[in-house]
């Protein structure tokens, strides 16, 4: 078990709080929150910063991590969208490896949710093995024509991920994936 006493901690319900110790347990769990005057100063350990609750990544695309600081910004919705399409095919160690730092980096900042939007099957086994819990949006870019629904499945189908595999996964979840 630790003490901590940070110089603020925020925690959604009022004002900050000040003079107050955390106690966590040796994962990190909150266990409670005392007042200072109540702990040996010995016992606490002082952290000179604040702590705030998890941080929630509402919109990302962590399937095009590969292509972080490659896409021009400002160049309008069509341009940008044509970049991003055509830079989409890179080498798959390339692409898995920013998947992978991506998803560790954004825990790094604290955040502890995300919700995703993806059109293929690179981040399924990320996004299930990750301490970050993963809400996942599948995109499609052009929904007027019928045959992209069944060219997603077809792509689903084709990678190592078995739709069995999907339905195992506990903190990954896809809501407008039609699974039988």
């Amino acid at each position: 078990m630790r003490k901590l006493l940070p110089s603020l901690i925020y925690t959604n319900t009022g004002d900050p709080l000040i003079d107050t110790v955390l106690i966590v347990d040796p994962e990190g769990k909150i266990l409670a929150l005392e007042s200072a005057a109540d702990h040996d100063p010995a016992s606490v350990q002082d952290l000179n910063g604040i702590i705030v609750p998890g941080f929630v990544n509402a919109h990302c695309h962590l399937e095009l991590s590969h292509m972080k600081g490659k896409v021009d910004t400002g160049t309008g919705l069509v341009k940008f969208i044509e970049s991003v399409v055509s830079q989409r095919d890179a080498q798959q160690e390339i692409v898995d490896d920013a998947i992978q730092n991506a998803d560790r980096e954004m825990y790094r900042q604290g955040i502890v949710a995300v919700g995703d939007i993806c059109n293929r099957a690179d981040t399924f086994r990320r996004k299930d093995e990750s301490p970050i819990f993963y809400y996942s949006f599948v995109e499609m870019f052009d929904f007027w024509q019928d045959h992209l629904a069944s060219k997603f499945l077809w792509i689903i189908k084709q990678s190592t991920i078995r739709l069995d595999d999907l339905r195992a996964m506990k903190k990954v979840w896809y809501p407008m994936l039609p699974i039988r």
